[in-house]
């Protein structure tokens, strides 16, 4: 079975935001704001931290704030494709 890249990041970022930041799985939904999954702004440091981990990409606080699970999966995905 294949999966698309947009899922695959979407899934990476997803198993973040559950396994490293403890966030219920019924929470973690692409039109959940990224603001409302990781409520302190040590967590959306730390999620950045973990995206260029896992990932290679920098991301900004500032876009973890402003957008949803799937918009925010779909910028990182971009970037990755960019490359």
């Amino acid at each position: 079975m294949t999966t698309s890249a947009p899922e695959s990041v979407l899934d990476v970022i997803s198993e973040l935001l559950v396994e490293k930041f403890e966030v219920p799985s019924e929470d973690v939904r692409g039109n959940a704001p990224m603001r409302d999954l990781l409520v302190d702004s040590l967590m959306i440091v730390e999620m950045a931290i973990a995206v260029h981990e896992t990932l290679g990409i920098k991301v900004e606080e500032e876009e973890l704030r402003a957008a949803t699970l799937a918009e925010f999966a779909a910028a990182v995905d971009e970037r990755l494709t960019d490359r």
